[in-house]
């Protein structure tokens, strides 16, 4: 292998090397957002089994009172 073949195929890998760091950028990012989305999904499903939540009665003459 020549110099001029060498120096080719070292500018490819190069290119390559590049490529893939961008894209392994590109694969970090679309990480993150969905690790935030689903972070979010998991408060908004919290939130909502909250609201459904209904408070239990206490004993003992603190707190809620029996209906009636």
């Amino acid at each position: 292998m020549d110099s001029t073949t060498l120096q080719e195929l070292i500018a490819q890998v190069r290119g390559v090397a590049t490529a893939l760091a961008e894209t392994e950028q590109k694969v970090a990012a679309a990480k993150a957002e969905l690790a935030q989305k689903d972070y979010g999904a998991q408060l908004d499903a919290s939130s909502a089994l909250l609201k459904h939540v209904e408070p239990t009665q206490k004993r003992g003459g603190h707190g809620w009172l029996p209906a009636g």
